[in-house]
């Protein structure tokens, strides 16, 4: 009979095997339920240890839909229905089982031993979850301000609201699937897709507000209060996240042996890393990479160009903004991606908490350091409670992007701006 038995060890750390084989040659694997195994030769009818220890292991035997080989670099493909996983050598060893009524080894059939390294994590995942949470609603905050404030509401204040909104849900999402227990797999499968589609779209609606930035420096113009440009900047970041998504979901549902995300089968995120970085993190760096490109271009051209003092003014102010922004858009994100890659260390769980808390940072890049939101606020009364400390703030220095108001009629590429 074919069966899977899961077998639980307390004993040391992971040790090496010589060729992966749990036992020499002529002799098989004796399972036990609350001892060791162990090989035993059966001419002479003694035993021996499984030269393999570890705080966790689990003895598999093929199924019709499980099976599994050791490739050319020694590593154990553990082949699961739509998902290969692989382990490292040394924390598994492959042998024949059998009984002791079989001297003959008969009977005996393939199976592999697999030690399971535990993780152990000094954070638990509460705290990330109430970390998201308070992202979440500071997210909403910034978005509820711009909304309410008309003179915020031009084309980057309107992008600024869907990204302040798409990365807020995509948050709250990932905090219930933290906080929040799961019993019904049709709704966990809806939440993974659905904070999947507001994290990406997120990073698609940064990507967008860098573009608008390098247009507004090579092409100023008057700020635009309209929708008609707006319409075509949502119709691509909302668009490409929801074909992302969708396409996503098709091949996670669509039966047969292909690699799947593995969101709502067994499981309401994806399957692992590995699926991760499939699916989601490689979207992520090439529009991180594609923002730093435009960030970088930006530098370049302040650096080349020399202007009036107005015009450094505001084109300096537009610089801060890219570099405000470049933090918006994913810092955080980037030290998550690295993590993933990395073995297990105090030091990635703090940068997840701080990657948890992006909301945080958010909100004090996009309201409290922004003085246009501040003298917006303050313009409309909402900062009475504070109007001294807040007056005394707004006449230190002047507004800059009231500068930049003065000079968009200029492009940077315009030869009579440039100092010879």
């Amino acid at each position: 009979m074919k069966y899977v038995v899961v077998f639980l060890a307390v004993v040391g750390t992971v040790s090496a095997l010589e060729g992966g084989r749990c036992c020499p040659e002529g002799q098989a694997i004796i399972r036990r339920r609350t001892t060791p195994h162990y090989c035993w030769e059966p001419k002479s009818n003694t035993t021996s240890f499984i030269p393999l220890t570890c705080n966790q292991s689990a003895t598999i035997a093929p199924t019709d839909e499980m099976d599994f080989y050791v490739n050319s670099a020694n590593q154990l493909v553990l082949q699961l229905p739509n998902l290969d996983v692989e382990y490292e050598p040394g924390t598994f060893c492959v042998g024949n089982t059998t009984s002791f009524r079989d001297r003959n080894l008969t009977k005996a059939y393939r199976v592999v031993i697999i030690c399971f390294v535990e993780e152990v994590k000094s954070i638990d995942e509460d705290v990330y979850g109430v970390c998201m949470t308070v992202s979440a609603i500071l997210l909403f905050v910034t978005a509820i301000i711009y909304i309410a404030l008309p003179e915020l509401r031009d084309l980057q204040g309107k992008s600024i609201i869907n990204f302040c909104l798409s990365l807020g849900i995509g948050l709250a999402i990932l905090a219930a699937m933290k906080l929040v227990p799961y019993s019904d797999m049709n709704l966990c499968a809806a939440r993974g897709f659905f904070a999947y589609f507001f994290v990406i779209a997120s990073f698609f609606w940064t990507n967008a507000i860098s573009i608008q930035i390098l247009l507004s420096i090579r092409r100023p113009t008057v700020s635009n209060y309209g929708w008609r440009e707006f319409i075509y900047y949502a119709i691509y970041a909302w668009g490409c996240p929801a074909v992302l998504t969708i396409v996503m979901a098709i091949i996670n549902f669509t039966p047969g042996d292909h690699q799947k995300p593995g969101i709502g089968l067994n499981h309401c995120w994806f399957f692992n890393r590995k699926q991760q970085w499939q699916y989601m993190y490689s979207v992520m760096t090439v529009l991180i990479a594609i923002n730093i490109g435009i960030f970088i271009y930006i530098s370049i051209q302040l650096w080349r160009n020399s202007f009036s003092s107005n015009h450094m003014k505001a084109l300096r102010y537009k610089f801060v903004m890219t570099i405000r922004l470049f933090v918006v858009m994913g810092v955080a994100w980037i030290f998550e991606m690295i993590g993933s890659v990395s073995s297990s260390h105090i030091t990635w769980e703090i940068l997840d908490v701080i990657n948890s808390l992006q909301g945080v940072f958010i909100f004090l890049v996009l309201v409290v350091f922004r003085r246009k939101v501040i003298k917006s606020m303050h313009r409309h009364g909402w900062l009475d409670c504070v109007s001294g400390p807040v007056e005394r703030c707004l006449a230190v220095g002047e507004d800059e992007e009231d500068v930049v108001q003065h000079t968009i009629g200029v492009s940077m590429d315009d030869p009579k701006n440039n100092k010879h």
